[in-house]
């Protein structure tokens, strides 16, 4: 029984500390519900995003990082070695990528075209 009036009196102390932090005890209670209302759904909106969008931006993150440390031809034939493997082609399945796309680029003045980028990003 001690423990439970104990975490009661917890409870009671948060909810006032909340209360003080905020300025909550000077409103209504129509205005109290409103304002915990919005801060809920602020809070868990954001608790959302974080959880939907937050591990592909920090893979993304450690992509760049990962091309800034090893340098593009390296990320193409590594993925494409692992690419090429998982299809069983060997290990030297990703290697003409890198000339695949200098033959293209050649041919179109330098620039990139649609099926580059999608090839690039094929890659990572």
């Amino acid at each position: 029984m001690l423990y439970i009036s104990n975490l009661i009196r917890w409870l009671q102390r948060k909810r006032y500390q909340y209360e003080v932090t905020f300025s909550l005890y000077m409103l209504t209670p129509t205005e109290k519900f409103i304002f915990n209302t919005c801060a809920l759904l602020f809070f868990s909106m954001v608790i959302l995003a974080a959880s939907l969008y937050l591990p592909g931006h920090i893979k993304e993150m450690f992509s760049r990082a990962w091309f800034y440390y090893a340098g593009d031809e390296t990320v193409a034939a590594t993925a494409g070695a692992a690419r090429g493997a998982a299809a069983g082609q060997g290990a030297g399945a990703g290697a003409g990528f890198a000339e695949t796309r200098q033959r293209k680029a050649g041919g179109s003045g330098g620039r990139m075209d649609k099926q580059d980028v999608l090839d690039m990003l094929g890659t990572l």
